[in-house]
């Protein structure tokens, strides 16, 4: 076995103790189920409504809804989280969050089920971060977004790992005629946390510090708190460095929906454009 899919497996293993999930339906008509855990406990507010303490379990009508994870106050060092979910009727959405002191060090998942017009089971996976390794049942599959087809009804282990990141792994039960979505978000490791610290990023801040020449790009807030610089306008290309919002860079190109940047002397690379503002 490689050092790479050696440093894969150990990565699950390590996921699978936060348990796993057996999704199924609720047999009311027309009522959505919605279970919620939570580590720490937190309060729930749903559309704004309260809903109590985690862990959850009970039924709201269907519907697009905001909910909020908020802790006590007396837990100063743990960080709130907000996201949409979509509850369809007669079918449960589960929500795990593990809170950390920021959305980078906070991770979860949420896995939701909906009708698909074939007798086909499948399952849906998406990430933060993109282009995550997606294990399927012990076996990689690709990266993050994937849909995988064809898959057996019954219970199936659905991992993704990526580097730098603490993987995640739950099982879901998929069903002839049904798609299971889940959406993960991975923490850093803690490794990664104090090698970012480390990291002579300042090289890069020190460059941006300075008023760019037009045309150049604003970096937008992102849902990690930083923006991946690539070597190639995919998100399945090497990672170059990782830049913060607010920051400027001086435009190059434009590519299918990338732009192409000057990130520090004599280093170019490529962003995602919807996180980017550019300024002629």
């Amino acid at each position: 076995m490689s050092r790479k899919a050696l440093i894969v497996v150990v990565i699950i293993v390590l996921a699978l103790g936060f348990g796993g999930y057996k999704f199924y339906t609720t047999q009311i008509n027309g009522i959505s189920g919605l279970k919620i855990v939570s580590n720490p406990p937190t309060n729930i507010f749903l559309n704004d409504k309260s809903l109590g303490y985690t862990p959850y379990d009970d039924k709201q009508p269907p519907g697009e809804y905001i909910l909020k994870l908020v802790p006590d106050e007396t837990a100063s060092s743990v960080a709130s989280w907000q996201g949409k979910i979509i509850l369809a009727p007669t079918i449960l959405t589960y929500v795990r969050r593990d809170l950390g002191s920021s959305e980078l060090t906070s991770s979860g998942e949420i896995v939701s089920m909906e009708t698909i017009n074939s007798s086909d089971a499948q399952i849906a996976v998406f990430s933060q971060p993109d282009a995550a390794v997606f294990v399927f049942d012990g076996q990689e599959k690709g990266s993050t977004p994937y849909l995988l087809r064809d898959v057996v009804p019954g219970e199936h282990d659905v991992a993704i790992t990526s580097p730098g990141f603490n993987g995640r792994t739950v099982r879901v039960s998929v069903k002839s005629g049904y798609k299971v979505t889940v959406n993960f978000q991975l923490a850093l490791s803690s490794s990664s946390e104090a090698t970012s610290s480390a990291v002579p990023a300042g090289t890069v801040n020190e460059t941006v510090s300075k008023e760019p020449a037009k045309p150049y790009v604003v970096i937008k807030d992102t849902p990690t708190g930083f923006l991946r610089v690539r070597n190639n306008p995919s998100t399945s290309a090497l990672e170059l460095v990782q830049i913060k919002p607010a920051e400027k860079y001086t435009f190059l190109e434009e590519k299918n929906g990338w732009y192409k940047i000057t990130y520090d002397v004599g280093k170019e690379g490529w962003i995602a454009a919807r996180y980017a503002d550019k300024v002629d």
